[in-house]
């Protein structure tokens, strides 16, 4: 009888205690489990940059923007679509505001689907921030900020196949039914077509087209400026001296600030009277046998107070400016003024007066939002007026007026050979 009893106690014990020994582990387990897995929803943001822009919510509810609508968010299983002459901006950052994950810009008749765009519950959890989209057509140039929280798994599926875009950087995508165009400016990427993969780095090209191989890697556009997103502060640019009208008003500052995490060049002044100032870039570059040239332009016009760009348009709180040497070896000069407030009117000319041909009309953003602008191809339009370029010779950024406040957060002259 005692050793049944003996038998009984040593089975409760040795019961307890592996049951002790599984709830030390399980428990733990499950917690770091549930820590791991647990997720929320990054925030999605859509500003119309141009036009109207499409939204269709995971419900299929349909919505609209309007260039200078405040941003509406979008929800994974939500799509976002333009059309011919439409471009969006769209900011993805996490919940709290804290960390900017990606900026992306969109062109005309694109079609973009969110399937996921997730971040960690937890800041103890090791895992990555979870970002998947579904690019059907169109085309998307996307900017990953390096991001000192947590890596990014960004995911892009495409009609022929699927990219991963591995690190920080800027990446370029365009896709149709019949082909997809893959671009590394800066980073890494990986795109993979029907078992076969291809890792492409700085200034490389893929192509995927339906039943063919994988073709690459090819030569890429590049950008003929230096250190045109500010990464590196000021360095290959040369900060211009202010020119003010009233002595006893103030200069204009030029800083480097953060603008959702990214660096940016801030022009800056409160006063009376005209003033300007900017930075500049000496180039040259020789672009005789480049078939595409184009100006690409990432700001915000935060403060204005002339309309337009002043009474003989020559004001803008930002002017880019492009010195160059014609195919007839004349100096040419080639600028676009942009203007948030104001219209066009007598007193508020829509070009610049008293600057040298071409005569560009100014182009309006909207207020206080982040925008881009995109040229058209400078070598087929100039070469339309006869002043095609074969050198360029320096870039200028110019911001002009009495208060204005702009920031540039990338400026890029793209060219492809």
């Amino acid at each position: 009888m005692n050793g049944r009893r003996d038998k009984l106690a040593w089975f409760i014990l040795l019961a307890s205690f592996f049951i002790c020994v599984a709830i030390s582990i399980i428990i733990p387990l499950g917690i770091n489990t549930f820590i791991q897995q647990s997720t929320r929803e990054l925030d999605v943001n859509v500003q119309a940059n141009q036009g109207t822009v499409g939204i269709l919510h995971a419900d299929n509810e349909a919505g609209a923007i309007f260039a200078g609508d405040p941003a509406q968010s979008l929800e994974a299983g939500g799509a976002v679509l333009t059309n011919d002459r439409d471009t969006a901006l769209i900011l993805i950052s996490t919940p709290d505001g804290e960390a900017q994950i990606a900026r992306i810009q969109v062109y005309g008749n694109t079609n973009i689907g969110f399937e996921r765009a997730q971040t960690p519950r937890f800041r103890a959890s090791t895992s990555n921030n979870d970002l998947q989209l579904t690019l059907n057509n169109g085309r998307m140039l996307l900017n990953i900020p390096e991001s000192a929280s947590r890596d990014l798994d960004f995911s892009l599926d495409v009609p022929q196949g699927f990219i991963e875009l591995k690190e920080e950087g800027q990446y370029s995508v365009m896709a149709n039914n019949n082909e997809t165009q893959v671009s590394v400016m800066v980073g890494e990427a990986v795109v993979r077509q029907d078992g076969s993969s291809l890792t492409l780095g700085q200034d490389q090209r893929a192509v995927l087209v339906s039943g063919a191989p994988i073709q690459g890697p090819l030569g890429t556009e590049r950008n003929l400026i230096a250190n045109g997103k500010f990464s590196d502060g000021f360095e290959e640019w040369v900060p211009l001296a202010s020119n003010v009208e009233l002595t006893d008003q103030p200069d204009v500052d030029i800083v480097i600030e953060q603008v959702s995490e990214e660096p940016a060049v801030g022009l800056i002044r409160t006063g009376i009277g005209h003033a300007d100032a900017g930075l500049r870039q000496i180039l040259s570059q020789d672009v005789t046998d480049f078939q595409n040239l184009r100006l690409l332009v990432s700001m915000i016009i935060a403060e204005q107070s002339l309309g337009v760009c002043g009474q003989q348009g020559s004001e803008c709180p930002l002017t880019i400016r492009l010195e160059y040497v014609d195919t007839n070896g004349v100096d040419q000069v080639w600028q676009q003024g942009f203007f948030a407030n104001g219209v066009f009117s007598p007193d508020t000319p829509d070009v610049c007066v008293t600057c040298p041909p071409p005569s560009n009309v100014h182009h309006q953003v909207p207020f206080q939002q982040l925008v881009f602008y995109e040229s058209d191809n400078l070598m087929e339009r100039l070469g339309q007026l006869g002043i095609q370029p074969r050198q360029l010779k320096t870039i200028t950024i110019i911001a002009s007026g009495h208060t204005f406040d702009t920031k540039i957060l990338e400026i890029a002259v793209v060219a492809e050979e």
